[in-house]
């Protein structure tokens, strides 16, 4: 089974949400928490950041992709050393010969007959990736968020009727991973950065299980 990263930066990396599968014939999300592995054509993905002085890299990603729109409100007071600023525009440069940047912080990478996306998220004070993915022949964008339990039912009611279409929730301890289809980007991010359980509560995920024990 292949295991994809992405991943901005070299200093201070975390993982911005659980591993995730993305099973390509379904084009479906399933959580690594899970630990089930189906039949068919999938891969393991890990999304990676700097959180070392990440606004300030953030200011960085807008100067090497312009079209990157930061809120005027956010307010960024850091010092950021030379090195830091080489060897994060270093790994930029690094991702983009797997990764495509497709613009307004969006990059793509083809496998089999999808397109899986990461989606640059930015709040007041901080930023994140989220991924979706598109198959071809299918409508849509299939993307997972996950929510905070007491508010799951509060998160179903704003979605669309169309987004409650094949709509799928997965039990985890600390919140419900809602697996559903979107028709913009935009719906996602909006959805996201109200909703996303580690983005909204600025909750940071904690590894809690060995990733190297998932077998193929």
């Amino acid at each position: 089974m292949s295991k994809i990263s992405f991943r901005l930066g070299t200093l201070d990396l975390a993982l911005e949400v659980p591993p995730f599968f993305v099973n390509f014939d379904k084009r479906d999300f399933s959580s690594m928490m899970t630990r089930e592995i189906k039949e068919g054509r999938k891969a393991l993905f890990y999304i990676y950041t700097s959180r070392h002085n990440q606004l300030s890299k953030l200011l960085l990603l807008k100067a090497m992709h312009p079209d990157i729109f930061i809120p005027v409100t956010l307010k960024i007071n850091e010092v950021i050393e030379r090195e830091e600023i080489n060897t994060f525009i270093e790994s930029v440069h690094q991702l983009e010969k797997e990764w495509t940047y497709c613009g307004s912080g969006l990059w793509k990478r083809e496998l089999f007959d999808c397109k899986v996306y990461m989606v640059l998220i930015i709040g007041d004070d901080r930023w994140t990736l989220r991924p979706t993915v598109s198959k071809k022949g299918l409508v849509g964008f299939g993307v997972e968020i996950p929510i905070d339990v007491e508010l799951s039912e509060e998160f179903i009611k704003e979605l669309r009727d169309d987004e409650k279409e094949g709509l799928k929730i997965h039990e985890h301890i600390q919140n419900r991973h809602h697996h559903f289809t979107v028709y913009s980007v935009e719906r996602f991010i909006e959805l996201a950065k109200k909703w996303d359980y580690y983005f909204s509560n600025r909750e940071i995920w904690e590894q809690s299980v060995s990733i190297s024990s998932v077998s193929s």
